[in-house]
Order: C-alpha cells, then structure tokens, then sequence
C-alpha cells in the first residue's frame, strides 16, 4: 500500500468518526428536545409563525411531528411539517 493510499484511508476513518459524533449529538438533542415536550415556535418562510409542542423528527431530520398547533388559520391537534418550510425552530424549556 503507498503513502497516499494509506493517508486517504486514515482521512476517511477520522472523517467517518467525526460524522459518527455529530449524528450521536444531533440524536441526543432531539431525544432531550422530546423528553421535554418544548413548547416551539416555528417560523416558516413569507412570515408565518406558528406554535405548538415538539413531538417528534424523523430520521432524516426532513419531517417534524407537533402537537396543539396553533397557525393563523386554526388550531390542529397534530400536525407534521416538513423542515424545507421552516426557516427557523425556537424551543422554550421549562424548568
């Protein structure tokens, strides 16, 4: 094996531990986010703002599932939006 070979190998292994990291972190932030059942404000694009309890996100982190939503157009009990429409998700935790 030659040293660039071995150099390729040796920077995929570190990049695939960084990934491995990031994703156990991003798990436990949305475990913890669940747990806590936040109330969210979610802003979606052209101005909308929306509240309601974060209750679930998918796998892929493309779909989020809350309930008691309150948009400006009624009230849902459940609801699941996907993550292109919202540009930004605020959690309120209690103590």
């Amino acid at each position: 094996m030659d040293t660039s070979t071995l150099l390729t190998s040796q920077e995929n292994n570190g990049d695939q531990k960084i990934r491995a990291l990031l994703r156990q972190r991003s798990l436990l932030f949305w475990l913890e986010v669940n747990k806590r059942k936040a109330n969210t404000i979610a802003r979606l694009y052209e101005n909308t703002v929306i509240k309601g309890k974060f209750e679930a996100v998918d796998a892929n982190e493309t779909s989020f599932r809350f309930e008691n939503w309150e948009s400006p157009v009624g009230t849902y009990d459940h609801v699941v939006i996907r993550g292109s429409d919202i540009e930004v998700l605020e959690f309120k935790f209690t103590k």
